[in-house]
């Protein structure tokens, strides 16, 4: 019994022993594993060090320039920490460069020192740290130069002469234009010219861009865009017409003389101007008005004659002046082209003062059908197209008293009446109360063409100078009758001695 358990004891402890065995062989694997990996690390930074040693560690800005392991002379020559330009150039607001050479002003720098710190200052030690994270770092420009004579030079530079000039609206025959703005090449602030080239300068720039911003320049303070929406309006009213029919001729108002009864203001909008349309009526008036005017006229007897003026004679055109002024200001208001439009004339409500549309042209309105009536020869005519219908002798006012004196001059036929009672009173306070046939009026005053049966057949010759009406044409009852078939209204009646 006891022999077996020694036995089993013995082979017990042999197997302890070879475990030990085993477990001593991983531990040095292990630092093996690890002294392979301490020397590789130790192998790596040592290479690292060696590589940044003097050199700027990875990742590394200067004044935004890399300089990613670079050595100090790699470094200045990356940033131009040295490097002098041959010339500080402008470009001006026209384009054109204007070189100033930097010898002129004895513009030096070095930057070199700065470079040298910013490396001094750099742990190599810690170059692995690069890679890791970002260094940028940024110093001032360090120059120098001879202020004066940049400024000098400045001055003197030929900036260029041209002056700023503000945009222009202009009215040509063919409406408004815009004239652009023009933008000055003259240097107009020299103080602010020699800040900005400074500024600059302090910055390590040397081209310039002088741009509208910079201040040297004097700015437009209007500009064609400015124009544009007003220039567009004007002239939508520039091409706006309005035709006035004066029955053998037009007269058309557009373009700069219709632009000339407008008043602008500032801001481009416009408004009629009443004042200026009543003077463009009233132009119209003096041209085309015939009422109140001497008249050339071929006399039966007495050939060609000029026909007065009288304040009983009452015809031709006569414009409104202000009726026409105020539909003219309407139209313009309206905006809208017209066509064609009459002038508006005088108006009682009953008697119009116009002529006969067709007989009016430039040199005459009576046409070729009238009543011409002779008061010297006691005569009347009536022509028809040129062509005489009828004609007899009459009595006119009697001469002997103003007030019933017949008046020369161009009447009108204004209206027709049958059984018509005559009753007035005259400048002389002579009255009357009698009646006619037929009365044929051809004035506003009260002067007829009618019979006066109480004649007999007495008419003619020299009976008006003692014997005459009242102002009114005493005829034959065959010739009121005729006249009241046969001559229209509106007839020019022609009267003279």
């Amino acid at each position: 019994m006891s022999t077996k358990t020694v036995q089993s004891a013995k082979t017990k402890q042999s197997g302890k022993k070879k475990r030990k065995k085993v477990k001593n062989q991983t531990g040095i694997i292990c630092a093996a594993v690890l002294g392979v990996f301490v020397v590789a690390i130790g192998g790596a930074y040592a290479v690292g060090r060696i590589h940044y040693n003097n050199k700027f560690l990875a990742d590394t800005f200067i004044n935004g320039t890399n300089v990613s392991g670079m050595t100090f002379e790699e470094a200045c020559a990356a940033t131009k920490a040295n490097a002098v330009p041959e010339k500080l150039s402008f470009t001006t607001i026209d384009g054109r460069q204007i070189d100033i050479p930097t010898a002129d002003f004895d513009y030096k720098r070095n930057n070199a020192d700065e470079i040298r710190k910013i490396l001094d200052g750099v742990n190599q030690n810690a170059w692995f740290t690069g890679f890791a994270k970002t260094s940028e770092y940024s110093f001032e420009e360090e120059a120098t130069y001879n202020a004066e004579k940049l400024e000098e030079l400045i001055k003197n530079a030929d900036w260029g002469n041209t002056e700023t000039a503000d945009a222009s609206m202009e009215l040509t025959d063919d409406g408004y234009v815009v004239n652009a703005e023009v933008q000055g090449t003259k240097i107009t602030d020299m103080d602010q010219l020699i800040y900005t080239a400074e500024t600059e300068l302090s910055k390590g720039e040397f081209d310039i861009m002088l741009s509208k911003d910079t201040g040297c320049y004097t700015l437009p303070a209007i500009v064609s865009a400015d124009y544009e929406e007003q220039a567009a309006a004007l002239n939508k009213v520039f091409d706006m017409y309005i035709t006035y029919d004066f029955d053998y001729t037009k007269e058309t108002l557009t373009g700069k003389e219709l632009i000339g009864l407008l008043d602008l203001d500032d801001t481009g909008k416009y408004s009629v101007d009443e004042d200026k349309c009543m003077k463009y009526v009233e132009k119209l008036a003096k041209k085309y008005d015939t009422y109140n005017t001497e008249r050339k006229f071929k006399a039966t007897l007495q050939g060609d004659i000029t026909i007065p003026t009288s304040d009983d004679a009452k015809y031709g055109w006569w414009i409104d002046q202000q009726q026409t002024c105020d539909a003219l200001v309407e139209m313009l208001e309206d905006g809208d082209s017209v066509e064609s439009v009459d002038p508006i004339y005088y108006s009682t409500g009953y008697y119009d003062f116009t002529g006969v549309e067709s007989a009016r042209s430039k040199d005459d309105d009576i046409g070729d059908t009238y009543i011409e009536i002779d008061l010297t020869d006691q005569h009347l005519w009536y022509y028809k197209k040129g062509k005489l219908e009828y004609e007899c002798y009459i009595v006119s006012g009697q001469t002997t008293s103003a007030a019933r004196t017949t008046l020369p001059g161009v009447y009108k036929l204004w209206n027709k009446q049958t059984n018509y009672r005559m009753k007035d009173r005259n400048a002389d306070g002579e009255e009357w109360d009698t009646k006619c046939n037929y009365w044929n009026n051809v004035s506003l005053c009260g002067i007829g063409l009618h019979d006066s049966t109480w004649r007999g057949n007495y008419f003619g010759g020299e009976i008006y100078k003692w014997n005459g009406s009242h102002g009114c044409i005493n005829m034959p009852y065959s010739g009121a009758e005729y006249v009241y078939n046969n001559v229209e209204l509106g007839t020019p009646v022609v009267m003279y001695y």
